[in-house]
């Protein structure tokens, strides 16, 4: 593995915290009644309720990957 592939692991928990915690404050938000009386808002929560889930579904893609191939690395 290569250094900036061992720092990229070693900050993406961190990462995935982050945007965990901005889904739950999304969730939070979208559970409110008055969210949904202003749709300008609503579209506005729920496309970055989209990107965070985008985000996190590449980030956890990205660190299966990484721990696959520290996992290899380590076999050797």
């Amino acid at each position: 593995m290569s250094y900036k592939e061992t720092q990229e692991l070693a900050t993406l928990p961190v990462q995935i915290e982050v945007l965990e915690k901005e889904e739950g404050e999304i969730a939070t938000t979208l559970a409110l009644p008055e969210t949904y009386q202003n749709p300008e808002r609503l579209r506005e929560v729920q496309a970055r309720a989209d990107a965070v889930s985008a985000s996190l579904t590449k980030a956890y893609g990205r660190w299966e990957a990484l721990e696959e191939k520290a996992a290899q690395a380590a076999e050797f």
